[in-house]
């Protein structure tokens, strides 16, 4: 509706009409009425236009295996395929749980419970045996790792090795780090070494497992499963050297590397040959080839040989050898596997820190006689202690494993073998 004028002489004048504005319930209404509609068509379109049976899920899903990762190498070159850890596992039906406890080890295997202020009491677990340790593999995990340390499964209290390489006991070399003496005179022969003080009146005996780092899931379980005073002892040309004798260090083992060397039916086609320590090598090929194997790692105190028998023998070849050895601060194991000709003279003479083991316990992969072996050890060590040398079979572990448990109640304990070195 517009304003009225009128005129009043020369003025004109404008008179305003009142202007009716919606009310509030006005608005109210509206908004009903539009949220009625809404909900109307909403209604209406889930009622008679939607199916309900749209939200119903029918059918299967096939999904494919994931492929297994490739195959992982040895030092042979042989691929071996990784296993589908749950492929045939668990057979229909069957419940999992029914033989194995919370943390997935079998029921029956020791455990100790240890509260506060309480003295753990081990239960009897049966001894082990070579029917229940082969195959050994990733499956049915007797130890339990988180961040690389084990919260079940282990019977041995450990306490973990320094970290190496410690830097004043370490030189540059063409090939890497190698040992050698700091100005104050530290060596790695003691700085590596597991430190041990003898039980007074007991004797000692000290046990080196060789051969590790070939069979990667039995060197963890020795590793891991094994007493610390156990000594470990690695191919010089395995894969992740270093990373393996970080992990024996961390469970308290200390290591000694092998050194690949000529013996009388020397095999160019095996793994290390071609870095081996020969007899008519010129003594500059060989202290090169040493140098090589020494940087493969760091944190061994002694080195041993693997195989050597010509080497061993010869003099004049072997003092060169021996010599850098001495001036690198590295002991040497021999292991006994063949007659040891002078290498004793020859050690005396290079200044090396030298030991020759009892005997090789395992020449036979056979638990009874590897068990003998072991009583011929304690015998030998009844008056001096020795070493024996076994290597990384599933044999040898279930033995030592044993072993090692039944040393106290015979008046015996486990030395580390750089106590029997550094005597």
């Amino acid at each position: 509706m517009s304003d009225e004028t009128f005129q009043k002489g020369s003025v004109t004048y404008v008179k305003r009409r009142e202007s009716r504005r919606p009310s509030v319930k006005s608005h109210a209404f509206r908004a009903l009425f539009f949220f009625l509609l809404a909900f109307s068509v909403f209604f209406v379109s889930y009622k008679f236009v939607g199916n309900e049976g749209d939200a119903i899920a029918t059918g299967t899903v096939e999904i494919e295996k994931a492929p297994l990762p490739a195959a992982s190498d040895n030092l042979a070159g042989n691929g071996t395929d990784l296993p589908d850890l749950l492929d045939g596992e668990v057979p229909d039906g069957a419940n999992p749980t029914e033989l194995t406890d919370a943390l997935g080890n079998p029921i029956g295997t020791e455990v100790t419970l240890g509260l506060a202020g309480s003295n753990p009491q081990p239960q009897t677990a049966p001894v082990e045996t070579i029917a229940n340790i082969q195959p050994i593999s990733p499956t049915g995990p007797k130890t339990i790792m988180i961040d690389g340390k084990p919260i079940a499964g282990g019977s041995f209290p450990t306490a973990a090795l320094p970290r190496a390489p410690f830097a004043d006991i370490s030189r540059t070399s063409p090939y890497g780090p190698i040992p050698t003496i700091s100005p104050t005179g530290n060596k790695a022969v003691t700085a590596y070494a597991r430190s041990f003080s003898p039980t007074p009146g007991k004797s000692q005996v000290a046990i080196i497992i060789g051969g590790l780092g070939i069979d990667r899931n039995l060197t963890r379980r020795i590793i891991n499963e094994l007493p610390p005073e156990v000594t470990l002892s690695f191919a010089a040309h395995t894969n992740g050297l270093q990373t393996w004798v970080h992990q024996a260090r961390e469970r308290g083992h200390e290591v000694i590397i092998e050194i690949p060397m000529e013996g009388f039916n020397f095999n160019a086609a095996e793994p290390g040959a071609g870095r081996a320590l020969k007899v008519d090598t010129p003594p500059s090929t060989n202290i090169r080839n040493l140098d090589w194997l020494m940087s493969r790692a760091q944190g061994y105190f002694a080195v041993t040989n693997y195989n050597g028998g010509r080497l061993i023998e010869s003099q004049s070849a072997l003092l060169p050898i021996l010599q850098h050895l001495t001036n690198s601060g590295v002991g040497f194991i021999y292991d006994g596997s063949n007659n040891d000709g002078t290498l004793a003279t020859t050690a005396v003479t290079s200044g090396m820190r030298y030991q020759k083991a009892f005997a090789i316990i395992d020449e036979q992969s056979d638990v009874g006689l590897i068990q003998a072996n072991l009583a011929n050890l304690e015998s030998a060590s009844t008056g001096s202690a020795q070493i024996g040398v076994g290597f990384a079979l599933p044999e040898t572990f279930m033995a030592v494993k044993n072993w090692v448990g039944s040393l106290d109640m015979k008046g015996m304990e486990l030395a580390p073998a750089s106590y029997v070195l550094n005597r």
